[in-house]
């Protein structure tokens, strides 16, 4: 298990040995077996994040830029796809002798 918060710098994961370690910038927070706990401390660590670091909203230019370049990469892709011709091989002899 993995879960983090890149703004912040807060990571948790279930490193060797059944422990769970909650790492901020670095530095360990928490080592733990529970998984229970170490899921609490980290969202209660995470909304004091995200306080601090707030989503930053879109504008319309940016989401109109995002969807002109998501659909041109669906379109690249398809359109890719359906230019691919079949990979035909050696047809298959079967010469029996009677």
């Amino acid at each position: 298990m993995k879960l983090s918060f890149v703004p912040g710098g807060l990571y948790l994961e279930k490193i060797q040995d059944g422990y769970y370690q909650i790492t901020m910038q670095g530095k360990e927070i928490l080592r733990t077996t529970s998984e229970k706990k170490a899921i609490a401390e980290y969202n209660k660590l995470r909304r004091e994040l995200e306080a601090k670091f707030p989503a930053h909203e879109l504008t319309p230019e940016e989401k109109t830029e995002l969807l002109k370049k998501f659909i041109s990469d669906v379109k690249v892709g398809i359109d890719h796809n359906s230019r691919r011709e079949e990979k035909r091989g050696k047809p298959r002899s079967t010469r029996t002798f009677r």
